[in-house]
């Protein structure tokens, strides 16, 4: 449910005539999220006049009556910043996304999904776990924004310790019957951590997020020690306050610091390996080239510069890329998100780096395998 990138890439991959994507824009808190239902009907009434005026009625009524179907018991106070349907003739899919889109509705034979897998690319997609002496939380997150904090059950697969958050049920206490148990406690807090950590992992074999651990510096080290992968912690911050009783966006607010440090120093690090390939046999800057070795699985690391779009057409068959003049790009006519997605598909990699890195580069370069 909550791994975006995955779901999303598998809706690309979509063909339907028609197939729809509705775009709304929503609300996390009240009570501006009261007035979102109402968005949403006004705009599902917006896309069953079109599909009436541009299909037969009954595919219009089987799709919205689908859409309303799978809408009509969602709960405004779990709403992000969008929500996103798509939807045919034979299926409905319905996102909340955490960030703003555009209000719009597309109708097409493929879904509108581009620029939301570029706006995840960009972003620092990660699980923060937070722990104290007590207990332990679980929160997913893009950049600055709550995708999910778990406070129920895993719906993939059952989590060994129950569900987050977790509570140390093996504290001591300070009674003076109880100090020599005291002296334990850096072994139960490891145990309990333990217990925090094989609930995360169990998560991260559905949704393979980066960790962030936020903790007081005893605790940090503590979960360092008994993770069970701590190659995956790309960042530990230990100055956030109100741990356990915050809510999941004022830790996520704490942290955005040591985030930004963490994306500067992943940009320049794509960079320094840029650099070392640049000028070399297997750099391609040419568009066409790079399609046509995307296209044949040639594609190792394909480096795009952020928000850089090219209005165009690709013709699979002949495997030609057209540029078009004067044209505006945008999300259907963007032949640089096309080349994106082919090298996605073929197993490449693709990263985006700002323009005021890459300076005198090419916006899109691709490195290919061989």
């Amino acid at each position: 449910m909550h791994n975006l990138k995955k779901i999303l890439s598998e809706l690309q991959n979509v063909q339907a005539d028609p197939a729809v994507s509705v775009f709304i824009k929503t609300h996390r808190t009240f009570p501006d999220n009261q007035q979102d239902s109402i968005a949403l009907k006004n705009q599902l009434k917006h896309l069953e006049d079109r599909l009436g005026h541009e299909y037969d009625s009954k595919i219009a009524d089987q799709i919205v009556s689908k859409i309303r179907l799978a809408t009509d018991e969602l709960d405004p106070n779990y709403n992000l910043d969008s929500l996103a349907i798509f939807a045919t003739t034979d299926q409905v899919k319905v996102l909340r996304l955490p960030f703003i889109t555009n209000e719009r509705i597309t109708i097409g034979q493929k879904f509108e999904t581009r620029d939301f897998l570029r706006e995840l690319s960009y972003a620092v997609n990660a699980y923060v776990v937070v722990v104290t002496r007590e207990i332990g939380r679980l929160i997913q997150i893009s950049n600055d924004q709550v995708v999910y904090e778990y406070t129920g059950e895993h719906e993939d697969a059952p989590l060994p310790h129950g569900a987050f958050p977790l509570q140390n049920t093996h504290l001591y206490t300070t009674s003076s019957n109880d100090r020599a148990v005291a002296s334990n406690e850096d072994n139960y807090l490891k145990e309990f951590l333990n217990r925090v950590d094989k609930n995360v992992q169990v998560i991260k074999n559905s949704t393979d997020l980066p960790l962030i651990i936020v903790a007081d510096r005893r605790n940090i080290g503590f979960y360092e020690s008994v993770c069970d992968r701590p190659q995956d912690i790309i960042i530990t911050v230990d100055n956030v306050t109100n741990l356990e009783q915050g809510s999941a966006q004022h830790i996520v607010d704490g942290i955005q610091t040591q985030l930004e440090q963490y994306r500067q120093q992943r940009d320049i690090l794509a960079l320094e390996a840029l650099d070392k390939s640049y000028g070399q046999p297997l750099i391609r800057t040419d568009l066409q080239e790079i399609y046509k070795a995307a296209f044949e699985g040639n594609a190792a690391t394909l480096y795009v510069q952020r928000g850089f779009m090219l209005s165009g057409h690709i013709d699979e068959d002949q495997q030609r890329l057209s540029l078009e003049d004067h044209v505006e790009p945008n999300q259907s006519n963007d032949v640089v998100s096309q080349v994106i997605d082919v090298v996605d598909k073929n197993g490449g990699e693709v990263v985006f780096l700002p323009e005021a890195l890459l300076k005198d580069k090419a916006p899109v370069v691709l490195v290919m395998r061989y």
